[in-house]
């Protein structure tokens, strides 16, 4: 090896080293801020908020790249940075901060699934429908399955359900395998876009993800009304939830719909100042979203596919905007994630929550498999598309929330496990998806 060579291996080393201790060092000024200065407890709550901002912009942009330049993918990066400087670590970031950022958390989204709606071209669904169809309806009855059998199978060992009666075991396990059912579209949109991946694994996961989302919760209002009919006796099926969950969809798809059309007059019409107009339409898509009570990821992602398909508008410049100007926003939203992790709560049932989370794989893989073969699907995808469908996040903590109302004896114990799943998913997640897009060869073919 040349001198020239030699030191062209060695620049990718030098510059992950240069990253690491940047990201030191703007850690060590940050403790330096909040605890040296004894800056907590002594400024108003907005103040310290957007402290935390700015750091967790700076901090997880690095942190990302330090992950990026390892062969991982970026928001594993934003992810473990967070858990590094929340509550349950450093603490660089508390609680109060991560309630005042809210707002991130559905910006980030709306954006997320804008792109994601986009992405989902009529051409494309309607020659992969039959594949789309099968994987999605084999993974989830494996996924339920494996998880409520596993319940009911370790009823004397878990401690939610040690010293129940049988009917009430029962509920549990139908809780639990309609929860662990869940994805996250939104790490699997994130990773599709930071890998600028294309080909028929990517539309698969994707579109499967997407449309598993919205059945998902349908399958967990089912699922809730037949545990609470099963516990107390003589509660019948609750017709308001019902309705409470065909309002929030509907109202969600039209929303969108309404959405997705003024966006296209806007590019008919004025179509400059889009990176203004594409975080304008995330902030009123958010706004909308939590006002009238509806599902904000469902009415941004019809958006975005109204866009795509039934306007008569090009999308393409919209949604070259939101990539070009979203990273700021995904790194503070998988900062937060990784912040909003409770280590305490992962110590607490981490062999339980482990457990769960390998079954749930495998049932996944199983899944897929059989769903792939059925449907004659390409062997790439039966061999790698199951690694997009292990995320969970935001959707899976609100159903687990909602049990955890219905529920109160055991709701809580539940919370803990799903929140300890959530976390070692967030974190093992997005790497093995990019890990089979990689294995696929659709990474950088958009």
């Amino acid at each position: 090896m040349t001198a020239a060579e030699s030191t062209h291996a060695t620049e990718p080393a030098r510059a992950t080293i240069h990253r690491i201790f940047t990201l030191a060092v703007i850690l060590a000024f940050m403790l330096l801020l909040r605890e040296g200065l004894g800056l907590v407890g002594t400024r108003p709550a907005p103040v310290l908020a957007t402290l935390a901002l700015g750091f967790l912009l700076l901090s997880s942009f690095v942190a990302g790249r330090i992950l990026h330049g390892l062969g991982l993918p970026r928001i594993t990066g934003y992810i473990l940075l967070g858990l590094l400087a929340g509550p349950g670590v450093l603490g660089l970031v508390t609680e109060r901060d991560i309630a005042q950022l809210r707002l991130i958390d559905d910006l980030a989204i709306s954006l997320i699934a804008l792109s994601a709606g986009a992405e989902l071209r009529l051409t494309e669904l309607r020659e992969r429908m039959r594949a789309i169809l099968s994987i999605m309806s084999f993974e989830m009855i494996a996924v339920f399955v494996v998880v409520a059998g596993a319940v009911l199978v370790l009823q004397n060992v878990l401690p939610f359900t040690t010293g129940r009666p049988f009917v009430e075991i029962g509920a549990i396990a139908l809780i639990l395998g309609s929860i662990a059912i869940a994805n996250s579209p939104s790490v699997a949109i994130a990773v599709i876009n930071d890998t600028g991946s294309a080909g028929p694994v990517t539309t698969t996961i994707l579109s499967v993800t997407v449309i598993k989302d919205v059945v998902v919760i349908v399958l967990f209002a089912v699922a809730l009304s037949v545990a609470r009919t099963l516990v107390a006796e003589g509660v019948g099926f609750d017709t308001a939830f019902f309705f409470d969950i065909g309002r929030e969809i509907g109202g969600s798809i039209i929303a969108g719909a309404v959405i997705g059309w003024l966006i296209s007059v806007y590019l008919r019409r004025v179509g400059t100042n889009i990176v203004l107009f594409t975080f304008a339409v995330a902030f009123i898509n958010a706004t909308v979203a939590r006002e009238l009570h509806l599902e904000i990821l469902l009415v941004s992602l019809t958006a975005g596919f109204f866009l795509e398909n039934i306007s008569p508008v090009a999308a393409d410049p919209f949604v070259d905007g939101v990539h070009r100007n979203s990273l700021p926003l995904y790194a503070l939203f998988f900062a937060l994630a990784g912040a909003s992790i409770h280590i305490d709560e992962l110590r607490e049932l981490w062999m339980f929550a482990l457990l769960f989370v390998v079954l749930r794989a495998a049932a996944i893989f199983t899944g897929t498999l059989a769903g792939a073969r059925a449907a004659d699907a390409e062997p790439e995808v039966r061999r790698y598309a199951w690694l997009g469908f292990i995320s969970q996040a935001g959707v899976t903590l609100g159903m687990v929330v909602i049990a955890g109302r219905a529920f109160p004896e055991w709701g809580a114990e539940l919370r803990t496990l799903f929140v300890s799943m959530v976390a070692i998913h967030e974190l093992i997640g997005p790497v093995a998806m990019q890990y089979g897009l990689r294995r696929a060869g659709e990474m950088g073919k958009r």
